[in-house]
């Protein structure tokens, strides 16, 4: 044995024994009211040792002992009601680089923790038990190897410690969460056959434990079994804070960094810039594994705080004496006193008869057994003597029922009493266990349970304030056990499991990384909110632990079951007070719904602004129009330029036509003119072609002798058709 390992079974011994001191009164306890909420008819836990002897042994004459459990029910009022809630932990930023997105990743990394842990139902449920039970319940979180896979990444686990009493831990922390003990083991007792085969290279332990340590407990080791402690210590470590320059060739903005985090050249260059430091100091957590009289294995851990979290009861000090307890202490007298009536009542009716007769000798003579028997089991027909069958005389009257003795109902009223007493204690009132009440409406109701909560309240803040513990020492250990690039399972509060990236080399806390184009070259996301980038299909987020600062917040409310029932009750009371909200959150209704098809009927409701495909494509759709906008309006502005460019076409045109015009018509002009001086009948013919140019090739036109120029024929009224003179003799004058 070394002398490093000596020291720690001294360690060892002396903190077990300074525990079991302190805790010894709470320990017998624990052990009592725990006995107490489990008794039942065969094991008569609720009956003292000595009483039960008494009413049942030979010089009891085998009275009755009756066990009416209501304890337990009291009891499980309240841990089946945190078990209907959904306990977690709410991670937040708190600065530092920390972001949003990052610390929503974080939370449902915690998340998946609990559920491969099935922590709900098994580390929880069992801590919260021993909690309201006895006064404390513990548990454990651990590393290990992930399990189910092949490969070297460890993960974190909760797991149980079904007996609260196998923990000692610091009796001399000061915060209410113990968050602040220095050390704490879980000793278990294991038989030692067991033991060789599971530690086959430590199975020659000595028989006497901590050989020259002059252990008192014998109890530590024996031939048969070994106890085993695995225990944790705390320390505390310095290390020197710098405020690091900023560094532009290595892109670094510079700000607080600690000295073992640093290179030795980034620490020279902080000495020779008289950079501002200060001494801060941190805290490591060791473990070590003893087994018998040495110390089999130890080792370092990722944590900063003991693992090993308590839900506490009702925890008190007096005159440096321990106890905690839970609801159970409470309720032992009034659900003793209910036992005892109970069975005092019984014992009161079992002695009764069922009937009795006074009869005289004559009346019954012959029939003794009949009547004997009538008691135990009446006969249909109870047969008398009327003659007295020796000297055959008349028998005056008739056999009499004996009234059984009056029983007295101070035993029911006991039990009444009792049961009263019980519902005093626990704060749990006939309306809280189920059983109805004066309240008719549903705030009348909910008020009642209300009170319930209130009164056992500090139950559900304890638990809070364990979980609380337990999301610290998981976000101190996340970064140290995912410390390579690795993809982790997210669990969302809805249960939708998601996958993310933790990689420790990311610059700032959080990422959206997109799949390469389908020629292979890599894209980057287009910049914008988180949740608009994870819509890209392939999309995934990419977080690092390290950057930023997280704290965590306990949740205790009701399961994502139970907030989801509300959410549909409230939503379906408020469409029933106006219907037209059916069509703007419709989908919402049927998404908060339980039976079947009904996310299909929701998808179908569901508006297409929140659809992000059709958002997309939307977005796409408003692009062409646009686009498609702007070409319209270029096209417009071409055809306008032609436009103008055919109108001045035309225009020219017409003016050439109109040139052409005149130009015809002064040359007919001129060539009339010459004629006319020649000849002036030789117009006509010129005439009547320009007359039937005008009025069309097949006009009849009769022309006679010429009229003065200077008048028109009356007939041809101003605007009218022309009329051309008759013919005289069928010629044309």
């Amino acid at each position: 044995m070394s002398e490093r390992d000596a020291d720690i079974l001294r360690e060892v011994r002396e903190r077990f024994r300074h525990c079991d001191e302190t805790e010894s009164a709470a320990r017998t306890n624990y052990k009592a009211d725990l006995r107490f909420l489990h008794g039942d008819t065969y094991n008569h836990y609720q009956w003292p040792d000595d009483v039960y002897r008494a009413r049942t042994g030979v010089t009891g004459g085998g009275r009755p002992c009756l066990t009416i459990n209501k304890t337990a029910q009291h009891v499980l009022q309240v841990t089946n009601d945190a078990r209907q809630n959904q306990m977690g932990v709410k991670v937040v930023a708190t600065g530092f680089g920390a972001t949003a997105k990052a610390a929503e990743a974080m939370e449902g990394i915690v998340r998946h923790i609990e559920a491969q842990s099935n922590a709900q139902q098994n580390a929880y449920a069992n801590a919260i038990l021993g909690q309201v039970g006895g006064g404390i319940g513990w548990i454990h979180v651990v590393t290990d190897y992930v399990r189910g896979a092949d490969t070297f990444d460890q993960d974190l686990f909760i797991e149980s410690v079904p007996d609260p009493l196998s923990v000692y831990s610091d009796p001399d922390c000061r915060e209410p969460d113990h968050s602040d003990m220095q050390w704490a083991m879980i000793v278990t007792t294991m038989p030692r056959a067991e033991f060789e085969r599971e530690y086959p290279r430590d199975k020659d332990l000595g028989d006497k434990p901590f050989q020259g340590l002059d252990l008192e407990d014998k109890d530590w080791d024996s031939k048969d079994t070994v106890r085993v402690a695995k225990y944790y210590r705390r320390s505390e470590e310095g290390d020197t804070l710098w405020n690091v320059p900023p560094l532009p060739a290595m892109q670094f903005a510079g700000g607080p960094m600690r000295e073992s985090q640093m290179p030795p050249e980034l620490v020279e260059l902080c000495k020779a810039q008289n950079a501002q430091r200060r001494q801060v100091m941190d805290h490591r957590v060791d473990w070590f594994l003893i087994g018998g009289d040495r110390v089999i294995d130890r080792g370092d851990t990722v944590f900063k705080n003991i693992p090993l979290v308590p839900f506490i009861g009702i925890e008190t000090l007096i005159d440096g004496k321990l106890d905690r307890k839970g609801l159970t202490r409470a309720l032992i007298d009034p659900a003793s006193m209910f036992n005892y009536a109970a069975s005092k009542f019984i014992e009161g009716l079992a002695a009764q008869t069922v009937g009795s007769w006074v009869a005289s000798d004559a009346m019954v003579a012959g029939r003794e057994n009949e009547w004997a028997q009538s008691n135990i089991s009446p006969p249909g027909v109870l047969v008398y003597n009327s003659i007295n069958p020796d000297d055959g005389t008349p028998v005056s009257g008739a056999p009499e029922v004996v009234p059984p003795p009056q029983f007295s109902p101070g035993y029911m009223q006991a039990m009444q009493t009792s049961d009263l007493q019980m519902q005093m204690a626990s704060g749990q009132y006939q309306a809280e266990m189920g059983a109805p009440g004066n309240e008719r409406s549903g705030k009348a109701i909910n008020e009642r349970q209300r009170q319930s909560d209130t009164a056992n309240y500090h139950y559900t803040d304890n638990q809070g304030m364990a979980l609380r513990l337990i999301g610290r020492i998981l976000i101190d250990a996340i970064p140290a056990v995912y410390d390579t690039q690795r993809a982790v399972q997210v669990l969302g509060l809805d249960g939708d499991m998601t996958q993310a990236i933790v990689d420790p080399n990311l610059q700032q806390a959080h990422a959206v990384a997109v799949p390469d184009a389908p020629d292979g070259s890599p894209q980057q996301p287009p910049a914008g909110d988180p949740e608009d980038q994870l819509q890209i299909e392939g999309a995934i987020l990419a977080v690092n632990p390290r950057v930023g600062r997280y704290d965590v917040q306990a949740d205790v409310g009701p399961a994502w079951a139970t907030q989801r029932q509300e959410t549909f009750n409230a939503l379906m009371q408020a469409m029933q007070a106006a219907p037209e909200l059916m069509q703007k959150c419709g989908d919402l209704l049927f998404r908060s719904a339980d039976f079947p098809l009904a996310d299909a009927i929701a998808d179908r409701l569901k508006p297409a602004s929140e659809d992000p495909a059709l958002m997309q494509a939307q977005q796409m759709i408003q692009q062409l129009q646009q686009h498609i906008g702007q070409l319209t309006q270029q096209l417009k502005d071409k055809a306008f330029d032609q436009n103008l460019r055919m109108q001045e076409f035309q225009h020219d045109k017409v003016m050439d036509a109109m040139r052409h015009d005149v130009d015809m018509s002064k040359a007919d002009t001129d060539r009339m003119a010459a004629i006319g001086s020649e000849d002036p009948t030789m117009l006509r013919p010129v005439l009547l072609q320009l007359v039937r140019q005008v009025l069309g090739p097949n006009a009849i036109i009769s022309m006679g002798a010429p009229a003065p120029l200077d008048r028109m024929p009356s007939d041809n009224p101003p605007g009218g058709p022309i009329r051309a003179p008759e013919a005289v003799n069928g010629a044309v004058q």
